[in-house]
C-alpha cells in the first residue's frame, strides 16, 4: 500500500513538471513595429476620415473622396497625376474669379496646383508606415486598452496579425492637418474592385481643365461672309499663349461671335475647339438670319472674342495600362 501511494505522488509530480508553460506577452513595442511592418507591406489601403474613404496603392495611384476642411473632395490619382473634382467655392479660395472657379467647379481638373498635398505622393502605405515611424514618441511604451495597444494616438491590434488600425493625421506632418482633426481609419481594400473604379473613373475623365498655368488668347483677324440665304459666317484668327508650366496639355478656345445688322438685328454664335499650345488658327462660327421679303441691302459686322483655358491631353487606354501593371490585369 505505500509503495502504491508512492507511485501515484511520483505519477502526478511528473505531470506537473510536463503542463507547457503560458506564453509570454507580447512586448508592446514589437506588436506596434510589426504593425507597422506589415502597414508597409500592403499594396493598398483604404484610409477613412468621417464620412469619406481614399484608397491609394503601394505605386501611388489613388481613387476615392476625402476632406479639405469642410469641402469634400474626389480624386483620381492616375499616370502620375492627380484629378479633382471640387467645388466652385474651392477654386474660388484659389484666386479664381466665380465664373471660371464655376468651370473647374463642373468638371474633372488636373491640380498641377490647388491642392494642399497629393495623395500618391503622400499615402502609399510604405510611405505612411515611414512617417508614422518617424513621428512616435521615443521611449514611451504603448497602453493596452482591451484588443489595442495605444501610442500617442497610433491604434493597433494587440493580437496577431498585428494591425495599424488608426493615426492622428498629424502624424504625417503639417499638411494633412488639412483632412481635420479626426483620426485616419485604415481599412483592408478588395484590389479587383479597386481596378474596375479606376478603369470606370479614367474612362470618365474626358479632356480635365488644368489648375495652375494660364492660356492667353486674342483674336488676331477674322473675316465675315454672308450668303444671299441670310447666312453669315465669322472666320476669326486665334493666337493662343501658355502663361506657366504644362506638360501633356493643349488649350480649349471658346469662341463667341456676335453679328449685328440696323435691318435685321443681332445674332450670336459659338464654338470651342481644342488646340494645340502656343499656336494660331482660324476657328469659325455661323448665324443665319431671316431676311424680309422686300429687297435691299443692309450692312453687317461681327464682334468676335475668345476665351481659353489649359486643359490635359488624356490617352484613357495608356492609364489603363498602367493601372493593370500595378493592380494586375
Amino acid at each position: 500500500m505505500r509503495l502504491r501511494g508512492l507511485a501515484v505522488l511520483v505519477l502526478v509530480l511528473l505531470v506537473s513538471c510536463e503542463a507547457p508553460p503560458r506564453p509570454a506577452a507580447p512586448d508592446p513595442l514589437s506588436v506596434v513595429d510589426s504593425a507597422l511592418s506589415a502597414l508597409a507591406a500592403e499594396p493598398a489601403v483604404a484610409y477613412r476620415v468621417g464620412d469619406t474613404t481614399l484608397v491609394v496603392t503601394k505605386g501611388g495611384l489613388a481613387e476615392g473622396r476625402f476632406r479639405l476642411g469642410d469641402e469634400p473632395v474626389q480624386a483620381l490619382r492616375v499616370g502620375g497625376s492627380l484629378y479633382v473634382r471640387a467645388s466652385p467655392a474651392h477654386w474660388q479660395r484659389q484666386g479664381m474669379s466665380a465664373p471660371r472657379a464655376e468651370r473647374f467647379g463642373a468638371q474633372w481638373t488636373r491640380a498641377d496646383r490647388g491642392m494642399p498635398f497629393d495623395p500618391g505622393r503622400l499615402l502609399p502605405p510604405q510611405v505612411v508606415a515611414a512617417a508614422l515611424r518617424a513621428a512616435l514618441p521615443r521611449g514611451v511604451p504603448p497602453v493596452r486598452v482591451g484588443d489595442v495597444f495605444d501610442l500617442a494616438g497610433l491604434r493597433v491590434t494587440a493580437t496577431s496579425p498585428h494591425r495599424v488600425l488608426g493615426f492622428p493625421p498629424a502624424f504625417l506632418g503639417p499638411v494633412a492637418g488639412e483632412l481635420g482633426p479626426h483620426e485616419i481609419a485604415l481599412g483592408d481594400v478588395h484590389l479587383p474592385g479597386l481596378r474596375d473604379r479606376l478603369d470606370d473613373e479614367v474612362a470618365g475623365l474626358g479632356q480635365p481643365l488644368i489648375a495652375g498655368p494660364v492660356v492667353a488668347a486674342r483674336v488676331t483677324d477674322h473675316d465675315l461672309r454672308c450668303a444671299a440665304n441670310g447666312a453669315c459666317t465669322d472666320t476669326v484668327r486665334v493666337d493662343n499663349r501658355l502663361l506657366g508650366a504644362a506638360p501633356s496639355a493643349a488649350a480649349r478656345i471658346n469662341l463667341t461671335s456676335t453679328v449685328t445688322s440696323d435691318a435685321l438685328g443681332a445674332r450670336t454664335c459659338a464654338r470651342e475647339v481644342v488646340l494645340p499650345l502656343d499656336t494660331a488658327a482660324d476657328v469659325s462660327c455661323s448665324v443665319k438670319f431671316t431676311l424680309p421679303r422686300t429687297d435691299g441691302a443692309t450692312r453687317l459686322q461681327a464682334a468676335p472674342s475668345v476665351t481659353a483655358e489649359p486643359v490635359a491631353v488624356v490617352d484613357p487606354d495608356a492609364l489603363k495600362r498602367d493601372v493593370a501593371a500595378e493592380l494586375g490585369p
